[in-house]
């Protein structure tokens, strides 16, 4: 059969990321493999690089689109895609999956134009909703992993169960997309996570399982996207690629031992020894994202990080010392957070010499243990329509306070951020790591990318700003007609 997998953009946004930032889809590119291994014929719409447009896709006719979806702005492009394709294609099956339709699928099936929502992971219930579509084989309500509609009614079937073994399952099918138009070459390497905190879909999602490839079947990878793709930096998606430790210290020993001419980064939990950052920094590995949160200890334990701030900083500077470029990650407003929890992360931030960091509003996302508080508390006023949820999201990223921080607080130290994004990296650069600028000369062409990037992404976070905040208070605008409107008519 015929599948189309999709991943759309809203229009409005989409050039903020595709001149900035965009990454392979990796998901997409996994469940392909497997279809395309039981002899389905594939084909990936990208929106974020591609610009075709669902028109283009109808000489293909495919008999399935599924659509890759997440609590966002974007899912304002895949309702509206979803409806296109549908009356495009009017005999085509569309499904949705992905975290936001595998936590709200009840919701996600009342959207006339969707069919299906797989839930969790998607390739082998993909394949069984493929064989009934095609022989009849597997009844709809025997599919694992499956939601449907029914004489009006949702049916959400038993889940299916984690896929552990990730050993057993394809490569990616990159020759299914243009990895020439990304401006990053990432991978995908495990699923799942081991920890548990409470703002973030995992433990609702994969419920606690954690599943990962071995250190050769990722060398193999690396050496495929090199000589393939021409790949010289690799970024490891995966939200704590250090977790497993005895896979970190393979990995890194093979690249070593075997002369893999790569560079590469990823996203750690702050809590590395000296002796395996300097064990990654040999490996290639020259940047790393921790994910810190916040400076106060009260919110990291709300936030069930199950570490201390002076653990966090330790790690930080660790990675410093051994030349490796260290992001942090910061969220602040969270429910409960007091103008002293907010300023013991302000304080952090100094104790850290004001690091690269990026500055976002916590936001109660579907399936965390913190959505299901603010939902108990009251905090949260839920979208009745899927429709909905990019508005949800932009107003809770920029204007809805759930804390006890004072909003000017907030606001002062987020324009403070987005206004120094790209001074204060090369501060801290110039102050910590000034050998790096020696690349101007020993590698200018490198050194010319990495610079333009930076701005790039400093265009990009305040560009972005500009254009949520305009459609934020146009709606605002609306909402004001509406009520004055609704006024005038109660005064008649």
């Amino acid at each position: 059969m015929k599948v189309l997998l999709v991943t759309s953009a809203t229009p409005a946004y989409k050039q903020y990321y595709s001149q900035a930032y965009t990454n392979l889809p990796n998901g997409l590119l996994y469940i392909a493999s497997a279809l395309e291994n039981a002899g389905h014929e594939v084909q990936i719409y990208d929106g974020f690089v591609d610009g075709r447009e669902p028109k283009d896709f109808v000489s293909f006719n495919p008999d399935l689109i599924g659509f890759s979806v997440i609590t966002g702005p974007n899912l304002e492009g895949s309702v509206a895609q979803s409806r296109e394709f549908k009356s495009l294609l009017p005999d085509a099956k569309i499904a949705w999956g992905n975290v936001h339709p595998s936590i709200m699928p009840e919701q996600t099936l009342a959207e006339g134009s969707i069919d299906f929502v797989v839930i969790g992971a998607g390739e082998f219930t993909l394949l069984e909703l493929l064989d009934h579509l095609r022989i009849g084989t597997s009844s709809l309500d025997s599919i694992k992993g499956l939601a449907f509609r029914r004489d009006g009614n949702v049916v959400v079937n038993e889940r299916r169960e984690f896929i552990k073994d990730l050993e057993s399952m394809p490569d990616p099918a990159w020759h299914l997309v243009d990895v020439k138009k990304y401006s990053v070459i990432g991978l995908n390497t495990s699923r799942g996570c081991a920890h548990h905190c409470a703002f973030c879909y995992n433990k609702t999602y994969n419920k606690g399982y954690v599943g990962f490839l071995g250190a050769e079947r990722i060398i193999s990878q690396v050496k495929h996207l090199k000589e393939r793709y021409g790949a010289k930096y690799i970024r490891f998606n995966e939200d704590n690629f250090t977790f497993n430790r005895k896979r970190l210290r393979e990995l890194c020993r093979l690249l070593i031992e075997r002369k893999v001419k790569i560079t590469w980064s990823c996203d750690s939990r702050a809590d590395l020894s000296d002796a395996d950052i300097a064990l990654m920094k040999k490996a290639g590995c020259v940047a790393v994202g921790l994910g810190l949160e916040t400076g106060s200890q009260r919110m990291l334990d709300f936030i069930q990080k199950d570490i201390t701030v002076l653990e966090m900083e330790k790690t930080f500077w660790g990675m410093v010392r051994a030349g490796i470029r260290t992001s942090v990650y910061i969220m602040y407003g969270f429910p409960t957070e007091t103008g002293a929890d907010f300023k013991a992360t302000q304080n952090m931030l100094k104790h850290l010499d004001d690091p690269y960091y990026m500055y976002n509003r916590f936001v109660p996302f579907p399936g965390s243990v913190l959505f299901d508080y603010c939902v108990k508390h009251g905090l949260v006023e839920l979208p009745e329509k899927l429709e909905g949820w990019p508005d949800y999201l932009m107003r809770f990223s920029n204007e809805i306070n759930i804390s006890e921080v004072p909003e000017a607080m907030m606001s002062e130290v987020a324009a403070h951020w987005r206004a120094t994004y790209a001074v204060q990296r090369i501060r801290f650069t110039l102050k910590h790591n000034p050998s790096y600028f020696l690349t101007a000369f020993t590698d200018p062409k490198k050194f010319t990318r990495e610079l333009w990037e930076l701005i790039k992404y400093h265009t990009q976070v305040n560009g972005f700003y500009k254009v949520v905040k305009k459609k934020l208070d146009g709606e605002s605008k609306d909402r004001s007609l509406v009520t004055a409107a609704a006024t005038s008519r109660r005064s008649l």
